[in-house]
């Protein structure tokens, strides 16, 4: 589950909208995802380290120039 860092909307991937192809940093594949409530966009990383940890976070990103 991916929790919007503006709204706190609460959804699997597929409920967020997909805005570029997903890539590597590091261990992490990153996505750029946009909200379906707020439409707030944000990156969303998943990976796993050589431990086999499961770690993920979102970063906001800054909003776009009108």
């Amino acid at each position: 589950m991916i929790k919007c860092p503006y709204c706190g909307f609460t959804g699997d991937l597929k409920d967020f909208k997909l805005l570029r192809e997903p890539w590597k940093f590091n261990f992490y594949i990153v996505r750029r995802l946009e909200c379906p409530k707020c439409h707030g966009i944000f990156q969303y990383y998943q990976g796993e380290t050589k431990s086999k940890k499961v770690v993920e976070f979102v970063i906001r990103m800054k909003p776009r120039p009108k």
